[in-house]
């Protein structure tokens, strides 16, 4: 028994370093692979998401049926129904897991062995003021642009074979957000505002901002063409066809004030000024604490939609001007 505690012992340090040796040449693997070509850096990426959004998927399906007792996997009808009550505290569980798995921990995973530190230090920067009341600005006097794009959007001809999957997307993410909006007090509040509003915004934008326009503008060398795609990708992934241009639009004015400022905190910030306006807003309705009506501005009313584009074209401008005399440099590559 002696002889083979010693001999245990002696082979710790041997195994220790055989294991440190083998993680760091995995480690250089993966780093030479991802930085050899943006395609193969993409590649990397797409599996990250993948893996992320597997794994999230299981664990939150996994934790519903051990701590809420919502079998989601082994009863599937249950989730032909998503406006079920009895599956809500599932749902808001796989939400708030999910935007983790699929944005947070791939773009995180990716920067750390791509070597992006530096990178990752400079697009988080302290915040200046000016420029994060200005971007919350846009986005709240963006909504009725966003209301007049969404109605014209879905009464877009879409062909049969293509509109009639689009159509069921787009039902079945309605229900899915109905399920997720319905805030009987200020907990369900809070608890929106971290998933729909908070984790989204900072996924989203690491990913969409700052590594996919990153990487385009690289290869491209054309921040506009960088900042388009990066915009055009974003609003697809949704599977929301029928809203893909103001998204689309969405992306596109984050995408500037990224490419102006190189700080990813002011993308972060007007993306969760969208999304927690949103929550906020049905929130105020439900409890009758707005006008009912406040949310649909600008829908049917181009004259209204008109004024909403005028003022978010200038405080775009302001921004970048902003960036111009003092707040940052424009960078070509941020």
């Amino acid at each position: 028994m002696g002889i083979r505690l010693r001999l245990y012992r002696l082979s710790l340090p041997c195994l220790k370093s055989a294991t440190k040796l083998l993680n760091l040449t995995l480690i250089e693997s993966l780093r030479s692979y991802v930085n050899h070509s943006s395609l193969q850096a993409g590649l990397f990426l797409i599996m990250l998401v993948f893996i992320g959004a597997t794994v999230s998927t299981f664990l939150g399906a996994a934790f519903a049926e051990l701590f809420l007792g919502i079998p989601l996997f082994s009863e599937k009808e249950l989730m032909e129904d998503l406006t079920n009550p009895d599956l809500a505290p599932a749902l808001r569980l796989l939400g708030i897991i999910q935007p983790i798995g699929l944005f947070v921990f791939p773009a995180v995973f990716y920067l750390w062995v791509s070597k992006s530190k530096e990178a990752l230090k400079t697009m988080f920067q302290a915040p200046v003021r000016q420029p994060v009341l200005i971007s919350i600005a846009f986005f709240m006097l963006a909504l009725p642009l966003v209301n007049y794009l969404s109605e014209w959007n879905s009464n877009w001809n879409i062909p049969t074979f293509i509109g009639e999957w689009m159509v069921g997307k787009e039902e079945q993410a309605g229900k899915l957000t109905e399920s997720f909006l319905d805030m009987p007090n200020v907990g369900f509040l809070l608890f929106n505002l971290i998933m729909i509003g908070l984790l989204p915004a900072v996924g989203e934008e690491l990913i969409f901002r700052g590594i996919m326009q990153r990487g385009i503008l690289k290869k491209v060398r054309n921040p506009h063409v960088a900042i388009w795609i990066a915009a055009i990708i974003f609003s697809a992934v949704h599977f929301q066809f029928l809203g893909f241009v103001p998204r689309m639009l969405m992306g596109v004015a984050m995408g500037y004030l990224f490419y102006w400022s190189g700080n990813l905190w002011y993308p972060i910030i007007a993306h969760f000024t969208n999304n927690a306006g949103a929550v906020l807003l049905n929130y105020g309705s439900q409890h009758s604490l707005i006008n009912p009506g406040i949310e649909d501005a600008g829908i049917g009313n181009p004259t209204i939609a008109c004024f909403s584009l005028v003022f978010c074209m200038m405080l775009l401008y302001l921004f970048k001007q902003h960036q111009e005399v003092g707040f940052g440099s424009i960078k070509k590559e941020p």
